[in-house]
This record gives structure tokens, sequence and C-alpha cells, in this order.
């Protein structure tokens, strides 16, 4: 709840944070899942993904696009590299 250095993230942006990761997560699982716990796996990579890449940027002050307080490329860009990462991790 909290951005880069100790300002308080308003709620909407983390409503559409996990709107985004969740988005996320359900585009992958549409082409790459197979099975409802692969589903959750992809969701709780891309939320917790998009939210690290949120924290990371934060700390070192960068910012591409943002929407408020949401940093949406950052996010996504480390969201997709989570789901790739644990796709190729799992060998499928």
């Amino acid at each position: 709840m909290f951005g880069s250095f100790g300002r308080f993230v308003m709620i909407p942006s983390l409503v559409f944070g996990f709107v985004l990761a969740t988005l996320y997560g359900l585009v992958f699982y549409v082409f790459f899942g197979r099975g409802w716990l692969r589903l959750v796996s992809y969701w709780l990579v891309s939320v917790v993904g998009f939210f690290l890449g949120q924290w990371v940027v934060g700390l070192l002050g960068l910012a591409i696009f943002n929407i408020g307080e949401l940093r949406v490329i950052e996010g996504t860009i480390v969201s997709w590299l989570s789901l790739w990462t644990i796709r190729v991790w799992r060998r499928e």
C-alpha cells in the first residue's frame, strides 16, 4: 500500500494493478494453461510480478508511463517476464 519513499498508494491504483495483473495471468493461461491449478499459479505469479516491478522501479525512481501512482509499463514487463520464467522453469 505504500509507494516509493513511503507515499501512500491510492486504492484505485491498487485495484487497477490487480485488474491488469489478473488479465495478464488469464491471457497467459488461455494460451499456455492446462488445468485449474495453473490458472491460480499464473494469476499469483502475474500479480506478484506486477507489484514487484512497481516496487523495484519505485526504488530506482524510474517511470516510463504512469497512471496515477501505477507504473503500467514497468509492471507489465516484470509480470510477463515472471510468467515466462515460471513457464520455462516448469518446462511446459
